[in-house]
């Protein structure tokens, strides 16, 4: 009776999760930009129910802005709120990762090994080679297997998601593990059927699958659907082996008061909204039955799109206001500064799905006056009450001012530290300090 209700169960999330419907919401909450202008503008040309009012100002306005530094110079920035600090747009898929590999606090070793798995990813988004890639690199830095393999693990974890896999079964589950779903058995099953029916998928053989998950084919065929609709075979294709725009959907500046949050996509970007001309056709009863089915399907389509647009929007803001209001010591004082923001804490405060939040965050980009950010690194996790980089910083702070005739043990620092908010131990500390290159108190005394 237990297998029989979690079976039931089961179906029933994989009914709700995985429905058409929910599956057209998660993937138009996770488009980027760019991507979203392209989906609105194929949507508009094979519905005719749905008009675009206002077609996308932004895109062509930001490389108008970019291409010579005098117009931007000239440009009047009280007109154009958010555009104030956007620079270049354009990379490749290497720079993006590189970009993001900057972010990361690692040693220098670790960096290193990284850069190299950076240079040897294909246009794809693939490792080439990686099993000599990391013989290489074993001997090169004189480090063991699991050290190379640790760093990849890492570089997997950078947009876009699936990025740094060896192969299309370890791309497709590292983005199955990404996609944070609440429900554990559900992301078991979908990963089993990718790590042993990846084959039986392609060759739609549901029944195989069915029999060996212990699920019905309905319950297959939607796994399908998922992994169709909403997992990328090719992550890096998105870059097509040349510079790729990567536009912000949002930006900071500094205002009178703190900083002002501009949301650019609807400030700049496309507006859709029903045909009002075949909406009065489909209401004149001289409109013959065939005409009026048509019309009819084209219009409920065009309301579930615009329901998702809608509820994108909606979704996006809130949670960028909440990462906003998080990070304000960030915007003024940069990198070092950010706190510890988990996802699942914003799933919680709002009432959404894990899953919801990591749809809504993913490929997503905010100006700030420090750069160009993912929005998914202004969400740092930080088990020891701080970012690492912050941590590190304060650690930094408090040895260049300790008094050198009596300088700072590692359990005073521990303590200054605590009482500054930083959840942490003494050997942490100390792990910390030899990693910056200080030495220990007596040592330091000696000098």
């Amino acid at each position: 009776m237990l297998g029989l209700r979690v079976q039931h169960d089961l179906k029933q999330t994989l009914d709700l999760l995985l429905s058409p419907r929910m599956l057209q919401m998660l993937k138009i909450l996770s488009l980027p930009y760019l991507e979203l202008v392209d989906r609105i503008a194929k949507e508009a040309e094979e519905n005719v129910l749905l008009e675009v009012e206002r077609q996308d100002e932004y895109v062509e306005f930001i490389r108008y802005l970019t291409s010579d530094k005098k117009i931007k110079k000239e440009a009047d920035f009280t007109e154009l709120p958010g555009l104030e600090n956007i620079g270049s747009v354009t990379k490749t898929l290497e720079d993006h990762l590189l970009e993001q590999l900057e972010l990361e606090d690692l040693p220098e070793a670790h960096f290193n090994i990284a850069q190299k798995i950076i240079d040897n990813i294909d246009d794809f988004g693939f490792v080439i080679n990686y099993v000599r890639l990391r013989e290489g690199l074993m001997k090169e830095f004189d480090v063991s297997r699991p050290t190379v393999d640790k760093v990849l693990k890492i570089v997997q974890g950078f947009e876009p998601e699936g990025v740094g896999a060896r192969d299309l079964k370890e791309c497709l589950l590292i983005q199955i593990e990404a996609y944070n779903f609440e429900n554990e058995a559900l992301q078991e099953i979908l990963a089993k059927a990718v790590e042993k029916h990846l084959e039986d998928l392609g060759n739609q053989d549901y029944k195989k699958i069915a029999a060996s998950l212990g699920l019905p084919e309905s319950g297959v065929a939607e796994i399908a659907a998922f992994i169709k609709n909403n997992l990328n075979p090719n992550p890096g294709s998105s870059f097509g082996g040349e510079t790729k725009h990567v536009i912000p959907s949002y930006a900071v500046e500094k205002a009178d008061k703190g900083f002002k949050l501009v949301n650019l996509e609807t400030r700049y970007g496309p507006v859709i909204n029903l045909s009002p001309s075949y909406l009065k056709m489909l209401d004149n009863p001289k409109t013959d039955a065939k005409t009026r089915e048509f019309l009819k399907a084209k219009l409920k389509a065009a309301k579930e799109l615009i329901e998702d647009f809608s509820r994108r929007s909606e979704t996006l803001e809130k949670i960028v206001r909440k990462i906003t209001e998080s990070q304000q010591v960030f915007f003024s004082k940069g990198i070092t500064w950010l706190v510890p923001l988990s996802q699942k804490s914003l799933a919680d405060e709002f009432g959404l799905h894990p899953s919801t939040i990591s749809r809504t965050v993913a490929e997503k980009y905010i100006q700030t006056p420090h750069g160009l950010f993912p929005l998914k690194f202004l969400c740092p996790r930080g088990p020891k009450g701080l970012t690492v980089p912050r941590t590190k910083a304060m650690l930094v702070e408090l040895l260049k001012h300790e008094n050198k005739g009596n300088p700072f043990t590692d359990s005073q620092l521990t303590e200054a530290m605590q009482k500054q908010g930083a959840k942490i131990d003494r050997r942490t500390v100390a792990y910390y300090r030899k990693e910056l290159g200080y030495p220990s108190s007596s040592e330091r005394q000696a000098e």
